[in-house]
């Protein structure tokens, strides 16, 4: 394994949100930093501008060790990962690329389907060098990360899902969609008003994010989302809208663990089981008091089954297990 750098500013992540130390920063003055700036600033975060496919993306990366490639969801990049910083010390690289169009990333050259976007982290994989990877997707990185361990699953050694349904719009006798009760005419409503008026759509979308409150996360996960190129994400979500990656699911051989928010008001917590019947080798985590950012609002927790994973493969005596996340 490389050799672990090490790290000389303070713990920066606790158990019940993200707790910051002043560091310097990538751009702005401290005070105009969001918590993630200053997290990646504090371990040193590196910020790369990368070709690939013929798209130019942000790669974010701290660390050295096992990889950790971390697809960001909708909306937002890769510096939410921000909570993931603390494996660092236990021996592991955080590699959180930005997706065309999101966070630092200039628009996309083509439509940005699911299926585009997982050959994008494919070909990332492949330009790192990179071996014994743990996939980690939160909410569309999921639907992302499963596609590539479905279709390219050289290199990949563990895969975690972020509070994500296989198939998010609704369909006859699917029980796991988005859960907003969308119809064909409300998700082209929604797209209408992403490409209209993105910010006031952002921030209805923000508030189903987080289950209790935390101003510096939501204002950290506004300033991500407010660098998105709204075609790009409405575009992005029509393919969400029509990927199904159940077939996918079936597919994948590596430990897997799907990790879900027990108060997330946009999937239902049902779903994970699902996902571990499905999925041969997964085990499915609800970690109770959290929304849809489990990474976030339970970084501890989150991590801990994210190390087991990545060092022990998947658990094996429970299909689903339900945990109160602190």
């Amino acid at each position: 394994m490389p050799r672990v750098r090490e790290r000389t500013s303070p713990d920066l992540i606790r158990a019940d949100c993200v707790s910051l130390s002043p560091a310097e920063g990538r751009h702005e003055p401290l005070e105009m930093q969001s918590v993630f700036d200053q997290a990646w600033a504090a371990y040193n975060g590196r910020h790369d501008a990368m070709t690939l496919g013929g798209e130019t993306m942000m790669v974010h990366r701290a660390g050295a060790g096992y990889p950790l490639v971390c697809i960001h969801g909708w909306a937002m990049g890769g510096m939410s990962f921000a909570p993931q910083l603390a494996l660092i010390d236990k021996g592991f690289e955080i590699i959180a690329p930005d997706l065309p169009g999101f966070g630092d990333s200039a628009a996309s050259k083509e439509v940005p389907t699911i299926e585009a976007m997982a050959r994008l982290i494919r070909e990332l994989v492949s330009a790192l060098d990179l071996s014994e990877v743990t996939l980690v997707g939160w909410s569309m990185g999921a639907s992302i990360a499963w596609h590539m361990a479905a279709t390219s699953p050289a290199s990949l050694k563990a895969l975690v899902s972020i509070d994500m349904s296989p198939r998010v719009a609704p369909e006859d006798g699917w029980a796991f969609p988005l859960s907003s009760g969308m119809t064909r005419e409300t998700i082209e409503l929604a797209i209408q008003a992403m490409r209209t008026d993105w910010k006031g759509y952002c921030d209805l979308f923000l508030d189903r994010i987080l289950a209790d409150p935390n101003d510096q996360i939501r204002t950290a996960l506004a300033a991500l989302a407010g660098q998105a190129d709204p075609e790009t994400a409405s575009q992005a979500w029509l393919s969400l809208m029509q990927f199904d990656a159940r077939a996918d699911l079936t597919q994948i051989q590596v430990p897997a663990l799907a990790i879900h928010g027990g108060r997330s008001v946009l999937y239902p917590q049902t779903v994970g089981h699902e996902i571990a019947r499905l999925m041969p080798n997964c085990r499915a985590i609800v970690l109770d008091h959290v929304g849809h950012a489990p990474h976030i609002e339970a970084p501890n927790a989150f991590n801990a089954h994210l190390l087991t994973l990545a060092k022990r493969g998947a658990p094996a005596p429970t299909l689903c297990q339900h945990i109160t996340a602190q």
